[in-house]
């Protein structure tokens, strides 16, 4: 069975992905932007105390702004 390679998170990474969670950005955007899968970056942020937002709230969120636009 092949080994699984892990990255460390550096500094810069870790800001990073604080700087994503409270601007509000989706996991899946989180995810890409660090070049990391999602799981690692939900497992980081939540042990860092940041989270993102579900796909139940994203799509709340958008509903309430095509409401309020039309």
């Amino acid at each position: 069975m092949p080994r699984l390679i892990t990255r460390k998170w550096s500094d810069d990474d870790i800001a990073r992905l604080i700087i994503l969670a409270e601007q509000g950005s989706s996991l899946m955007r989180a995810a890409s932007a660090l070049n990391r899968n999602t799981a690692s970056v939900q497992k980081k942020a939540r042990q860092l105390g940041k989270s993102f937002p579900g796909v139940r709230e994203t799509r709340a969120e958008l509903r309430a702004i095509n409401v309020q636009g039309e």
